[in-house]
């Protein structure tokens, strides 16, 4: 519940990352989803801008929006416990020049916890052609470009994943990222 604004944060900024693969025509690629758990504390509650300071185990503070749909922001207390899992993986298609497009498209829902304390579920998945300007196999890292115009670099994990990519290869991607935030009660 609390951390949707920082999902969408970080929509905004992973939804354009890209793992290229070795040129195949029409060959789909599947990496193994990645899960990341944080804690935070809650430090501060304003419900009438209905803003929700976290502190992390470090000291640092990060500010947090409860959009109006979420409902049970008046369940929480200062001191509790918010749990954080972060859930993203990516399927990509490398496709020939002149290959028919993949469709564009995007979904994202939301849903409360019917649990005791509060809590939610987000699920963002969106799938785009991407073109490739540029492939930097020392890096090793893949820069791309969305059909909005958005130059993006990434960092790619394994450099036999930019074997036989190159500039104006177009790549399909479905991004998926699910983030279920959790209360513990402070004692």
């Amino acid at each position: 519940m609390l951390m949707m604004r920082v999902t969408r944060n970080i929509t905004i900024g992973l939804i354009y990352a890209v793992i290229a693969s070795p040129l195949t025509a029409q060959t789909t690629v599947v990496r193994p989803g990645q899960i990341v758990t944080a804690t935070a504390t809650i430090g501060r509650i304003d419900l009438p801008t209905r803003f929700v300071a976290l502190r992390g185990d470090d000291g640092s503070e990060l500010g947090v929006f409860v959009p109006p749909d979420l409902t049970r922001i008046n369940e929480l207390r200062v001191g509790d416990t918010v749990t954080i899992t972060y859930y993203e993986s990516i399927v990509y298609r490398l496709r020939r020049r002149g290959a028919p497009k993949a469709p564009v498209s995007e979904e994202v829902a939301a849903s409360e916890s019917t649990a005791s304390l509060p809590g939610a579920t987000l699920s963002h998945q969106l799938t785009e052609r991407v073109t490739v300007k540029a492939v930097d196999r020392d890096a090793p890292s893949i820069t791309v470009t969305d059909q909005h115009g958005r130059t993006v670099s990434r960092h790619v994990e394994h450099a036999s994943d930019l074997d036989g990519v190159k500039p104006g290869d177009h790549i399909d991607i479905t991004y998926t990222e699910a983030v279920l935030a959790t209360v513990t009660r402070a004692k």
